[in-house]
């Protein structure tokens, strides 16, 4: 058999409901602001992480392009001191030659030898009785090609910046670097 309530206990009881429905809700809304302040403050956090982002990518896009312009200028570097050596060379073996009447044979082959180990350095070869022989071909651009390519793999990895293992200060890195303004 049901007990039947009387109007006071039932009035009793939906107080008592409605007292812990109110209670349960100011603690869902105080909970919900709770989260909606995080939410900002992870929407600031992120817009900031992303503005961060961008201005790594930008640092890189322009360390890169830098990159490209020093070795544009070592190689172009490079080949000039390749061509002054050769010029020298070439001077220096015509003063030789014109030396060999006028100084003593031993030293006129001194000025020879220096001249043919300079034109070996640079990618000449003598045949014998001092003829010129066939020029091995020296490519300095290669040569600074290889160079680089073996110092990328010990270098900046781009990989390492965008997919970082550990904590990474990137605006840190970048002062560091020289790539932002303190």
């Amino acid at each position: 058999m049901a007990k039947k309530f009387t109007q006071k206990e039932t009035e009793a009881l939906i107080a008592g409901i409605r007292e812990a429905y109110e209670t349960k809700l100011r603690q869902l809304t105080y909970r919900l602001e709770g989260l909606e302040g995080e939410n900002r403050s992870l929407r600031a956090s992120l817009a900031e992480l992303k503005e961060r982002e961008g201005r790594v990518g930008r640092a890189i896009v322009q360390a890169e392009g830098k990159g490209e312009e020093i070795r544009a200028f070592y190689r172009l570097s490079a080949e000039t001191e390749w061509r002054t050596l050769r010029l020298f060379c070439d001077k220096w073996r015509a003063l030789a030659a014109r030396m060999a009447g006028c100084i003593p044979a031993a030293e006129a082959k001194q000025y020879t030898d220096f001249a043919d180990d300079l034109a070996s350095l640079l990618g000449k070869r003598q045949a014998a009785f001092g003829t010129p022989a066939e020029e091995e071909k020296f490519d300095p651009k290669a040569v600074i090609e290889k160079y680089v390519e073996g110092e990328e793999e010990t270098g900046f990895n781009l990989d390492d910046v965008l997919n970082p293992k550990g904590k990474l200060d990137l605006e840190k890195l970048c002062r560091n670097l020289g790539l932002m303004d303190e």
